[in-house]
């Protein structure tokens, strides 16, 4: 018989897992965006520490978006309202950011700005990457949980296998 103890991880540590993918996937997105334009075989990424908080606390709205929408709405349209949301997300933390002179970006180069804190040259790759967070990021990181799987019995052995699959054997 096996016993098994383990509760999923807590909207903190999901947040967390949120903010880091955003934080990267900024960096490699500004990286790819450089080489595109300017064919800089540096790939010179970059990002702001607001971006944590800014895609964390974003990725969650989406989870929580996902978990009412999922079933509901299909999933294309599901992209579109998450890509909705982000552009306002973006415009609002920006706008906020701009009152203390911290906003980190400018689009005013861009002819689908608004006000500089948003562009519509981006949104195609909006639209993809909140597809790409729906489907592997929330989906993957909603499944994780914390715990261990205990009373595994063998001929000789009782092993104790921790979730993360590493295995523990104590001999009688």
């Amino acid at each position: 018989m096996v016993a098994t103890s383990s509760e999923p991880i807590s909207w903190l540590c999901r947040l967390y897992i949120y903010a880091i993918h955003g934080y990267v996937t900024e960096v490699m997105f500004t990286a790819a965006w450089e080489f595109v334009v300017h064919l800089n075989w540096k790939f010179p990424g970059n990002t702001s520490i607001w971006s944590l908080l800014i895609y964390g606390l974003s990725t969650m709205v989406i989870e929580q978006m996902y978990l009412h929408l999922n079933g509901r709405v299909h999933l294309l349209a599901r992209a579109a309202i998450y890509t909705a949301w982000s552009y306002s997300w973006e415009f609002t933390m920006g706008w906020v950011l701009r009152q203390f002179d911290a906003c980190p970006w400018d689009y005013t180069e861009f002819d689908g700005d608004f006000m500089g804190l948003v562009t519509l040259e981006y949104a195609p790759f909006w639209y993809i990457g909140v597809i790409i967070a729906e489907q592997i990021i929330i989906k993957w990181t909603l499944q994780l949980h914390w715990g261990i799987t205990e009373g595994i019995e063998t001929d000789d052995s009782v092993a104790s296998e921790p979730c993360n699959g590493d295995v523990k054997h104590k001999h009688h």
